[in-house]
């Protein structure tokens, strides 16, 4: 019995489809950038500088962005500029099984500009990581970057990840409210909008590189870029912050968290 035949629509309508499937952009990769400094030399205004307790730091936050791979990370790269010891770390990675999906740039030398602060220092180290991470190269043009204090864990990445606009260069939180500042923390980037709206920043500001000069300079620095000035969710980080060992999740900052969150939504104007 001879197969019935394939109707001119029918051939039509099929090729349509596999046009259809062949323009379909992949997609996004969705990369975390943990920074990372275990053993800083004289880092003014810290107060967390033990080597053995930053690493535990460092230890859990791996840990826990580990659970986000493929959920939804492509990958973390790991860069830390102290030029210490990550044994652990990469012995956690594969405990995992997931050392394919981990890059670690560590031990190349010490690069910690301590004397013009950790923001600075901290641009420094994006600068080096943004060049030389080979997961970020071979992620091809559809990825974002999302770079994270590396002692921190943001519990709620992926719902901030899904949630984020399409098609920025970069994606910041600036605050008004009680004061002009950026937060620093949690920020994202393509790497056409990184090399476009950050890179040279620590140069550029030398000691001014801080959260407070960012929140005015960014703007006018990105000019012609497309930023977004502002998350549409609340980061809720769970860590200890160095400058004065408070916990972000704990007491008073946790409040502060709540209010923030209920502001986004009931006065999404008011940049607290």
């Amino acid at each position: 019995m001879r197969a019935p035949s394939t109707s001119l629509s029918d051939s039509a309508g099929r090729g349509f489809e596999r046009r259809s499937a062949a323009k379909q952009p992949s997609p996004t990769k969705h990369i975390l950038l943990m920074t990372a400094t275990i053993t800083p030399h004289n880092a003014r205004n810290l107060a967390r500088t033990d080597p053995a307790t930053r690493l535990k730091d460092y230890d859990d936050a791996l840990g826990f962005y580990l659970g986000l791979i493929d959920r939804p990370l492509h990958g973390i790269v790991f860069v830390e500029n102290s030029d210490s010891d990550v044994t652990t770390l990469r012995e956690l990675v594969a405990s995992r099984g997931l050392t394919e999906r981990v890059e670690f740039l560590c031990n190349y030398g010490v690069h910690l500009y301590s004397e013009k602060g950790r923001a600075h220092g901290e641009f420094k180290l994006l600068d080096y990581a943004m060049t030389a991470s080979i997961m970020v190269i071979e992620a091809g043009m559809n990825h974002v970057v999302w770079k994270i204090t590396g002692r921190y864990m943001v519990k709620n990445l992926a719902s901030i990840i899904a949630s984020a606009p399409r098609g920025f260069d970069a994606y910041v939180d600036m605050k008004d409210h009680p004061r002009r500042w950026m937060d620093m923390r949690l920020m994202a980037w393509t790497t056409p909008g990184y090399d476009r709206i950050f890179r040279g920043v620590a140069d550029d500001l030398g000691s001014k590189t801080h959260e407070m000069h960012m929140r005015d300079y960014l703007p006018k620095r990105a000019q012609g870029a497309r930023l977004v000035p502002r998350f549409s969710k609340e980061p809720l980080i769970d860590g200890v912050r160095g400058w004065d060992n408070g916990n972000y999740s704990k007491g008073k900052e946790l409040l502060k968290c709540y209010v923030r969150s209920a502001g986004r939504v009931l006065a999404p104007w008011y940049w607290i």
